[in-house]
């Protein structure tokens, strides 16, 4: 399974995202490998300290133009169970390679206008790369650094995301330390002290999130099953 997670603009939370969802199927049992497309590296510096990052998370930070080649080997050496790829933020080349090497395409945005406009661009920069291979994506917007106490912009929000037919995750990611810490830590919720109540209710997010995910996939296999079955 290989997930991207892509936007068009930076300061969304993708890198953090990122390792957040590797340490929730880390902590599943599962082999995370996380490719860093970021130009600034910053999931590869968060979990460079081999002793801190979990041991099931590997990383690596090719060049874009060797994504597909580096994808190749990985699968073929390594076999993981899940792929997760952090692009940069903007209009490169290596966000539709990414998104057409995806199994699934997550959009995060926090709920701002700006946020969701940008998340609605790309959304339909990959609709139309598919549709051009007679290909349909599978995209969702996942809503990041969600503020606890709604707001009128909050509500305004949400009205834009149904306004503009964006499909998103049931899950909110909401506005909390534990995300913010990883970064100092180098450690994923999944794996910081649970103890805390920040650790456990972004816990708690995780997998719920990774829940849905997981749901998604489930839902597309047997569609695709149906399907062939059909034709």
């Amino acid at each position: 399974m290989i997930i991207a997670l892509a936007s068009s603009k930076g300061g969304v939370g993708k890198s953090t995202l990122t390792g957040c969802l590797a340490g929730a199927w880390a902590a599943a049992g599962k082999n995370v490998h996380i490719v860093d497309l970021d130009s600034n590296h910053t999931i590869s510096r968060w979990f460079a300290d081999g002793t801190q990052r979990p041991a099931s998370i590997t990383t690596a930070k090719p060049s874009p133009d060797q994504l597909t080649e580096h994808l190749e080997a990985v699968i073929a050496e390594r076999n993981p169970d899940l792929i997760l790829i952090d692009v940069a933020g903007a209009y490169e080349r290596a966000l539709t390679l990414a998104a057409a090497r995806a199994h699934l395409t997550l959009i995060p945005a926090s709920p701002t206008e700006a946020d969701i406009f940008e998340a609605s661009r790309i959304a339909r920069h990959i609709t139309a790369f598919f549709s051009a291979m007679g290909r349909k994506p599978l995209y969702r917007l996942v809503l990041n650094r969600v503020q606890p106490l709604s707001s009128s912009g909050q509500l305004f929000t949400l009205t834009e995301i149904i306004r503009l037919k964006l499909p998103r995750i049931k899950t909110r990611v909401m506005q909390r330390a534990a995300y913010e810490e990883m970064g100092l830590s180098g450690l994923p919720p999944h794996f910081a002290d649970r103890k805390r109540p920040t650790v456990a209710k972004a816990i708690q997010e995780l997998d719920a999130l990774k829940s849905d995910i997981e749901v998604m996939f489930q839902i597309a296999a047997h569609m695709g099953q149906e399907e062939g079955a059909a034709a």
